[in-house]
C-alpha cells in the first residue's frame, strides 16, 4: 500500500514542470516583446523581410506585451493563454506566407 507521500511527490513534480515550461515561455516572449517595443535594430529588419512596415513594430510588441500581461495575471490566465494563441497563430502564419 503505498503512502500518503508517496502519491504526492508525482503531482508536485508535474507542478514545478508546468511552472518552469510557463517561466520559460513568458521569459521567451517578453524578451520579444522588449525588443519589438525599444525597437531594436533585429526586430526592425525581422519585420520587414517577414513584409510589415516597420511602424508596426511597436504596435505588434506592445499587443504582444499586453496578451502576456493578461497570461500572468492568475484570475485571467485562460483569457491570456487564448489571446496568446491567436498572436502566435499569426506569426506561425505570417512565417507560412512569407515561405521562412
Amino acid at each position: 500500500m503505498q503512502t500518503l507521500s508517496q502519491t504526492n511527490s508525482a503531482p508536485k513534480k508535474l507542478l514545478w514542470a508546468g511552472w518552469i515550461i510557463s517561466a520559460l515561455a513568458v521569459l521567451f516572449l517578453a524578451f520579444d516583446a522588449v525588443i519589438k517595443i525599444i525597437q531594436h535594430p533585429e526586430a526592425m529588419n525581422a519585420t520587414a523581410q517577414l513584409g510589415y512596415a516597420e511602424n508596426l513594430v511597436f504596435g505588434i510588441g506592445l499587443l504582444e506585451l499586453v496578451c502576456l500581461a493578461i497570461y500572468v495575471i492568475p484570475p485571467t490566465s485562460v483569457l491570456g493563454a487564448i489571446l496568446l494563441t491567436g498572436y502566435l497563430g499569426g506569426a506561425v502564419a505570417t512565417h507560412v506566407r512569407a515561405g521562412s
